[in-house]
């Protein structure tokens, strides 16, 4: 194509840079996991959890992801969603102790405040519940604490 005379230079560039492109775009896009909204409700003890983090685990290679439980409520956008697969969950609801201890992510002398988890650790470290999921499955995971 480039090799004709009658056809500008700039043209013959602006093809091989189109064709490029589109080889890019075709080898990269078998590649990336697609991932999905995740959403639901958490209650404990019959209650909605009034706030706290969920964390979803991957136990068998996916991504995973974690996201903010406000009035017993929690929607995690698609772009930072999980990928298809199997997963561990933990809550966390930590409290402030209104004490100061070192920060030993800080200089010297430094202090921040003091929090604590607030639930038992079967909901979190110890944490034995699991779902399935896929991100094409446009439904809600509740769980009850």
């Amino acid at each position: 194509m480039c090799i004709n005379q009658k056809v500008s230079s700039k043209s013959c560039s602006i093809a091989i840079l189109l064709i490029g492109l589109h080889l890019l775009t075709l080898g990269c896009s078998g590649g990336v996991e697609r991932t999905g909204r995740v959403f639901g409700g958490v209650t404990m003890e019959g209650v909605p959890l009034a706030e706290g983090q969920i964390r979803f685990f991957a136990v068998d290679g996916g991504i995973g992801t974690d996201g903010v439980v406000s009035n017993g409520k929690y929607d995690i956008k698609p772009r930072d969603g999980m990928s298809a697969g199997k997963f561990r969950v933990e809550f966390s609801l930590e409290k402030k102790t209104g004490k100061k201890i070192p920060d030993m992510d800080g200089g010297p002398g430094d202090m921040k405040e003091e929090v604590i988890e607030t639930l038992s650790a079967k909901f979190n470290r110890n944490s034995t519940l699991q779902i399935e999921y896929d991100p094409k499955a446009d439904r809600p995971h509740d769980f009850k604490l």
